[in-house]
């Protein structure tokens, strides 16, 4: 691994590791009897409640270290079967602490207004209302608390094991490249992305269908765990009382049903956008029309060759550098005490994230660097990431859970620096012409392909809820979505009916519906990077307050308190469109020159 995970412990299984998660599990067993012994919510017992839901808090954080320490070992290293018991055992682990959490909801759930509101005001738990509030919220989706117990022991071997065995079959799982003319070699599916950026097709196609052969060995399994995990969470919706399978997306994004109606109904009104941008670049690729192994394809330069590790962080370090120091300063310390895991071998899942941990207030970043332009923007977006947890500094553990809609805000703002400060020193007309490009690329996954895994998936829990989808009938509904969506700027035969199985973001089991929050923070960053090259440096402190206040308000009452916007209302929503759209207008000038 190349990165430093020793400030999580010094050790994997070492004495400290095992000291902390025996303490951690002593004290949620404590918690749990101390829960059960408090009872209902209370005027007489309001102070025990808040000391309770404090050390609750603690226990938490605790638990979301260990997790997020073995996340990094497992993602970096799938094969290694003691990280693997680790994982399965933190698993079981959580089960406990969610029987704290079963007995909170109920005792604030039944409590009155008054009472609640009283709870909340303690000065120990003020600045965790807005969590305290949500959490309130969601007990209207509870079943009895013995059920409730039981789905979370079920949780460990049941629905959380079906996205272990998915992540550990994406972490061994290789394909054979075999481009004509050269030597196949075999290699792990991490590599797929970066070599879908090759500026060779011969390279790309072999890439794309030697990944997907792959994918279809795969396919029952793949498609058992989506039925598994489908499955699963409708069956709980319907004794938890949820009308529809959005309604629980919506609360963990954060948002109302009227925001993501109005985001996807602009986007959909001008997904021509988009599809312009690909019939014009087929046009410089020499295709009639793009298929899915040409989505990423860069546009011919003259300096076309790859990206160095050290390239690309220089190049991070020197936009940073130039717009917004704070940043800049942030990349460095990551980059210097090791925070990022970037080389490619087997075994290493594929994928990019950044995770973190609120008891050492450090990030540490995932991906698979290959040299690719992709990668740099990659590696510029998770570090964005990092910076959000940089600002959340000082908050409390619950004031940190930033909703996935608000959470890309800072990832997105970072890699429209990088790309700006690209096109300051873009040397000629074709360079810039390839920056405009990658903006686009961006912007096409975000209005297109996000779009379209959002109405698979919608699909799929739709037709779940009458029985099992076959691996056919999965590769029907994904094959609809694309074409929904990318029209007829791709190549009908060319699209990718594989897709449901390769996205790791369909299994994971922590939260459904991986896929619009991303239209959202991509749309949202770019009205406020807009913004922040309007007001210059001015503008900074207020972006940094907004994005420390992620975790306690909703995504419309952020927007509103911090900017004057109405997420609702389509307007912001064509603004940052427009700003897409006159960027595909310099995109189509500049490639006719």
């Amino acid at each position: 691994m190349s990165w430093d995970l020793t400030p999580f412990f010094p050790s994997f299984d070492g004495p400290e590791y095992r000291a902390f998660r025996a303490q951690l599990a002593g004290d949620l067993a404590a918690l749990l009897s101390d829960a059960r012994a408090l009872g209902a919510l209370e005027s007489g017992r309001l102070g025990d409640w808040a000391v309770l839901l404090v050390r609750l808090e603690d226990a938490t954080a605790r638990s979301a270290h260990v997790a997020s320490y073995l996340a990094c070992l497992s993602s970096a290293d799938s094969r290694d079967e003691t990280v693997a018991r680790e994982v399965a055992s933190t698993a079981a682990a959580r089960a406990e602490q969610e029987k704290v959490y079963v007995l909170v909801r109920e005792a604030v759930r039944a409590a009155s207004d008054a009472l609640f509101a009283e709870l909340v005001a303690d000065e120990r738990l003020g600045s965790a209302r807005f969590f305290l509030a949500r959490m309130r919220e969601r007990a209207r989706w509870s079943m009895t608390a013995p059920e409730e117990n039981l789905a979370a022991d079920l949780d460990a071997t049941g629905l959380a094991a079906w996205g272990r065995l998915y992540g550990q079959l994406t972490g061994k799982l290789e394909f054979e490249l075999a481009v004509p003319g050269r030597p196949a070699r075999h290699l792990p599916v991490s590599m797929t992305r970066t070599l879908l950026e090759d500026p060779d097709p011969a390279v790309r196609r072999a890439a794309f269908a030697g990944a997907n052969a792959a994918w279809e060995r795969t396919a029952d399994v793949t498609a058992a765990c989506l039925n598994a995990i489908s499955g699963t969470r409708l069956a709980l919706y319907a004794r938890r009382g949820v009308a529809h399978f959005l309604e629980p997306a919506l609360f963990d994004a954060a948002i109302s049903r009227a925001t993501l109606d109005a985001m996807l109904d602009a986007v959909r009104a001008r997904a021509e956008i988009a599809r312009r941008y690909l019939r014009r670049k087929a046009e410089l690729l020499g295709r009639e029309r793009l298929g899915f192994s040409d989505l990423l394809a860069p546009i011919p330069t003259d300096d076309a060759a790859r990206v160095s590790w050290d390239a690309a962080r220089g190049a991070i370090e020197s936009a940073f550098a130039g717009s917004y120091p704070a940043l800049a300063s942030l990349a460095r310390k990551a980059f210097e005490r090791s925070w990022i895991d970037w080389e490619s071998r087997p075994g290493k899942r594929p994928g990019g994230f950044c995770s973190g941990s609120s008891l050492i207030d450090e990030s540490r970043v995932f991906l698979t660097f290959n040299g690719a332009p992709g990668d740099t923007s990659t590696l510029a977006h998770e570090l964005g990431h990092a910076f959000h947890g940089e600002m959340m500094k000082g908050t409390r553990f619950w004031a940190r859970r930033s909703p996935m809609t608000l959470a890309e805000t800072a990832s997105t703002f970072a890699e429209q620096l990088l790309i700006d400060a690209a096109l300051e020193r873009a040397g000629s007309s074709r360079s810039r012409l390839a920056i405009l490009d990658g903006r686009l690329q961006d912007a096409s996954v975000f209005l297109l392909n996000i779009p379209a895994r959002f109405a698979f998936e919608s699909a799929v829990y739709g037709e779940r809820a009458r029985g099992e989808l076959s691996v056919s009938r999965l590769c029907e509904l994904m094959l609809a979505a694309e074409r929904e969506w990318y029209g007829d700027a791709l190549d009908p035969q060319d699209l990718d009916p594989w897709f449901w199985a390769s996205k790791l973001h369909f299994y994971m089991t922590s939260i459904s519906f991986y896929n619009f929050p991303y239209t959202f923070g991509y749309l949202f960053s770019l009205g406020i990077f807009e913004r922040a090259k309007r007001e210059g440096p001015s503008f900074l402190p207020r972006y940094e307050a907004l994005l420390r206040a992620t975790g306690s308000g909703s995504a419309e009452t952020v927007a509103r308190d911090a900017l004057g916007i109405d997420l609702e209302k389509p307007d912001f929503w064509n603004a940052s469109l427009d700003l897409i759209e006159e960027t595909l207008d310099e995109f189509l000038v500049s490639s006719s020159q």
